[in-house]
């Protein structure tokens, strides 16, 4: 008897170190490692939140302080979580797009995440004796801040109550239930401190009634490793929610329009003397405005502008080359980081960075040139070398 259980232990073990290449393989399948010129599949990511309190805003990298207490106590040991944006990543604020630089320090962030891009493995160096609260996914697929967060996913909340005295105000969701974050009644601190946004205006606390749905945004709290949260904004009504994202969404597009829309290079078809055909592919993320200005003038041509993983570019008004316009291609259901506008555009000449997998800034004829400030463009290939790496506080 003893024997034959002996047997079957044999057997199940061996049988499970069979499985586990098996395993392994079926992980790797949900964390890809892409390559130039990948976008990733649908329902890429992994879920990962806190408060935003460090930014490179010229290299769209940054540091984030883990909710909660992560095991090993790294609230109190560890580093804070060091991740890049990756190229074509999405960030939102207030209900739309925004860049890295639009979001303040010490807002309570949710992000999707992605494992580094083949070959860029050391964008975020290693902490020496700090091994064990390594995340791997540091590349951002999308940020977003609360107010986005849960708009976007149709989960809103509803006040329950507010206790001046005590700083505490009961919220629940209503609504359709997120995924990720919070989507269960909670408490959170509020203070004289904390803003409160009605018609357009800051109020005072006594405007919160019981029974009002609202919007928010969170931020440090002095329990922040039992997973407590500050309102740091809260809005009362529409009217305010509204001109809240509007002002977010003119912001983002003259930035954009300024320093033109990011895209890769799909394919290059070379001409025997000098210039091309480029094939390209828009990122995703930006305002529907901008990519319809683009498809309305693209018979005058596109400025293309050599850029890189970070979105910095050279001296793009000079250094660009204008293309014309040879298709616009439209494909529904993109991938995630993809607009789904592919162009196809003939050159004259073509620059050293149109190539498979680089990275341009694409100009609408119409837009003003505008000169950048120096330290947001590249002047030299030292620069371009140094800003591989992310500088670490």
């Amino acid at each position: 008897m003893m024997l034959r259980l002996l047997s079957i232990l044999v057997l199940l073990a061996s049988s499970l170190i069979l499985a586990l290449p098996a395993l392994v393989y079926a992980q790797e399948k949900k964390d890809p490692v892409l390559k130039a010129g990948e976008f990733p599949p649908s329902d890429s990511g992994t879920y990962i939140a806190g408060e935003l309190v460090f930014i490179d805003p010229i290299n769209r990298r940054g540091g984030i302080r883990l909710d909660g207490n992560p095991p090993g106590d790294r609230y109190h040991s560890g580093p804070l979580h060091y991740f890049a944006m990756l190229p074509f990543g999405m960030i939102w604020y207030n209900g739309a797009p925004a860049e890295l630089r639009d979001i303040p320090l010490g807002t309570h962030i949710h992000g999707y995440f992605l494992l580094p891009p083949e070959g860029e493995e050391k964008t975020i160096p290693a902490i020496p004796n700090m091994e064990k609260y390594h995340v791997k996914h540091n590349h951002a697929l999308s940020l977003e801040d609360d107010f986005s967060f849960y708009q976007k996913r149709g989960q809103n909340w509803k006040v329950i109550s507010v206790d001046e005295i005590k700083g505490k105000i009961n919220l629940t969701p209503e609504g359709k239930s997120a995924k990720d974050g919070i989507n269960k009644p909670y408490t959170f601190d509020i203070d004289q401190v904390s803003k409160i946004w009605k018609s357009r205006k800051l109020v005072d606390l006594k405007e919160i009634s019981p029974g009002t749905m609202v919007n928010f945004n969170l931020g440090w709290a002095q329990g922040w490793r039992d997973n407590e949260y500050s309102v740091s904004e809260l809005w009362l009504d529409e009217e305010s929610r509204a001109f809240a994202s509007e002002l977010q969404r003119k912001k983002h597009v003259r930035y954009q329009k300024q320093r033109w829309l990011p895209a890769w290079i799909d394919h290059v078809e070379n001409f025997d003397y000098g210039g091309g055909v480029v094939t390209l592919t828009l990122f995703g993320g930006m305002d529907k405005s901008l990519y319809d200005e683009l498809k309305a003038t693209q018979e005058k041509g596109f400025g293309v502008g050599a850029s890189d993983k970070t979105l910095r570019t050279w001296f793009h008004r000079a250094d660009k080359k204008i293309g014309q316009v040879l298709d616009w291609k439209e494909t529904a259901n993109p991938q995630p980081g993809s607009s789904g506008i592919q162009v196809r555009l003939k050159f004259t000449e073509l620059l050293d960075g149109y190539r498979p997998g680089r990275i341009v800034r694409v100009k609408c004829h119409d837009w003003i040139f505008v000169t950048m400030p120096p330290e947001e463009r590249f002047k030299s290939l030292e620069e371009l070398k140094r800003s591989a790496i992310m500088g670490l506080p």
